[in-house]
């Protein structure tokens, strides 16, 4: 059996994705903390209410705090590694620090559905998770670069959907080995 019930996980996934593009932009300065802390719980959200087990109320709001504050990170990360990757030519630099903050934080937040969720989750599944999280991250470059009405929004719902996918793709395998 499934983890989650991901028929209603990618529908709300789709429904969170709507309002996150219609919703205004905040001030790139102040509110890009905040803005990820949203993506994370948003995304977290979705999956808390998405179980297909029933969890206590606390574990689940536990998990979703968790995972905000995880996304702040990573986003701080992603800065931190932009600075000392500046010498890199051309987009290179910031390839590799987006890459590697998306990588980190793909597999932390799976380490995290691990500990709180899915106890069997194997290493080659947080690994696919990763990969499939780090192509959704270069994909949310490349495209925002060239169409400049996209903005870090852009890059939290092509994660979340690229983290979701593999999750179910990982998830179904797993069934299908144990049958």
């Amino acid at each position: 059996m499934d983890h989650f019930r991901y028929p209603r996980h990618f529908l709300l996934l789709i429904c969170l994705s709507v309002l996150v593009a219609a919703a205004p932009r905040p001030n790139a300065s102040s509110g890009l903390n905040a803005s990820f802390a949203l993506y994370g719980a948003l995304h977290a959200s979705a999956l808390a209410l998405t179980l297909r087990a029933r969890r206590p109320i606390w574990q689940k709001c536990l998990f979703v705090a968790i995972a905000a504050g995880l996304c702040v990170i990573t986003l701080r990360v992603g800065v931190v590694g932009r600075h000392l990757s500046e010498t890199l030519p051309g987009n290179a630099g910031l390839y590799a620090a987006l890459g590697f903050s998306a990588v980190a934080g793909a597999l932390i937040y799976g380490i995290l559905v691990r500990l709180f969720w899915i106890s069997a989750m194997s290493s080659a599944s947080l690994a696919i998770i990763s990969l499939s999280c780090l192509l959704a991250a270069f994909a949310a470059l490349f495209t925002g670069t060239h169409f400049r009405v996209l903005g870090p929004w852009w890059l939290a719902v092509l994660w979340w959907h690229a983290f979701s996918g593999a999750l179910w793709y990982c998830d179904r395998r797993h069934k299908r080995a144990t049958d």
